[in-house]
């Protein structure tokens, strides 16, 4: 039994449930589930997707179609699922092609519209496409390791399927937003931006500290990776190297800034930059400042965009978000 690439190396560390389909013979088809959805929903594999909808009372499609036609099509979509037995599930389906794709489940909160959930039919278009490059690299590699066993191929394999988990983890985050938070824990902010900054491809760059940093009540690991996706925001679009700054809100409010050299947002676009799926140059998923203006809503916390003291882009996270 196969399953699609994108999600073969962690379906099932997924805490939503997942499933996986391929087309066979022209039916969307289930191959494969985590233990989330066998507990929560439940269809065996060789089963048409067709009999998961039959579980739900409406169905309904971001795109208005069937939703296997559109699984036929290839289409990323999102779908609405309510039933007064299984709950109300808004899923996701992420990386489809001609052959297959695969499903997220999140659990939504029946008193919001169908449009307030993110609009992850548009993020999952992005995400299929962006997806295809770890992919494809991660392919060119295993064929060039059966050809010659060098170490040099296993590394870029490794590090093509840790840019798909990457992937995979923010549009998690976008989809679940407070269900995945636990701020229960003290947490050094500088202690977590070093922590961040080594999980980063930080190249030529350096981090910089300005005074004496706070602590924070904060979900450990989605405060690490709001720092993450800050850094690999100024360093995917600054220059070949340059510094990264991170200091302390000089008007007496409880926050702190990271600040780059590198070319700035304008302000016009300041507001877009964290719509999902938006990005200023063309380049990557567009989900970087969706996912810290997502993880800073979720603590209350607010994000602005301001420029740096050396023209590059200034982003305050503000712990008091009436402020």
């Amino acid at each position: 039994m196969s399953e699609p690439s994108a999600l073969r190396i962690s379906l099932a560390s997924h805490p939503d449930p997942v499933l996986t389909y391929e087309l066979q013979d022209g039916v969307p088809t289930v191959m494969a589930t985590n233990d989330a959805f066998d507990t929560a929903i439940g269809v065996d594999p060789e089963e048409p997707v067709s009999a998961l909808f039959e579980r739900f009372d409406t169905v309904k499609s971001s795109g208005g179609e069937a939703p296997e036609e559109q699984l036929r099509a290839g289409e990323a979509v999102e779908l609405l699922l309510e039933t007064a037995g299984a709950g109300q599930y808004v899923a996701h389906v992420l990386t489809p092609d001609a052959d297959g794709g695969a499903i997220v489940f999140s659990p939504r909160d029946p008193a919001a519209s169908f449009t307030d959930d993110v609009d992850v039919g548009q993020v999952a278009s992005v995400i299929s496409h962006d997806l295809r490059n770890p992919l494809d690299v991660a392919g060119a590699h295993l064929e060039a390791a059966r050809e010659t066993g060098a170490d040099e191929h296993f590394d870029a394999i490794d590090a093509a399927h840790d840019r798909m988990e990457r992937i995979i983890q923010d549009v998690l985050t976008l989809a679940r937003g407070e269900a995945a938070l636990n701020p229960e824990h003290e947490v050094s902010v500088r202690k977590m931006a070093e922590r961040a900054w080594q999980t980063v491809e930080t190249e030529t760059w350096t981090l910089q500290f300005d005074g004496s940093l706070p602590t924070v009540r904060a979900d450990l690991d989605r405060f690490q990776r709001l720092f993450e996706n800050l850094f690999r925001n100024s360093i995917e679009h600054g220059s070949e190297g340059g510094t990264v700054q991170v200091g302390i809100l000089a008007d007496g409010t409880a926050g702190v800034f990271v600040a780059d050299d590198g070319p700035g947002i304008p302000a016009a676009e300041r507001d877009d930059v964290f719509r999902p799926g938006y990005t200023i140059d063309g380049g990557g998923t567009g989900l970087g400042l969706a996912i810290v203006d997502r993880i800073a809503e979720a603590h209350d916390w607010t994000v602005l965009i301001a420029e740096s003291d050396r023209g590059g882009t200034r982003i305050e996270i503000r712990f008091d978000a009436e402020l």
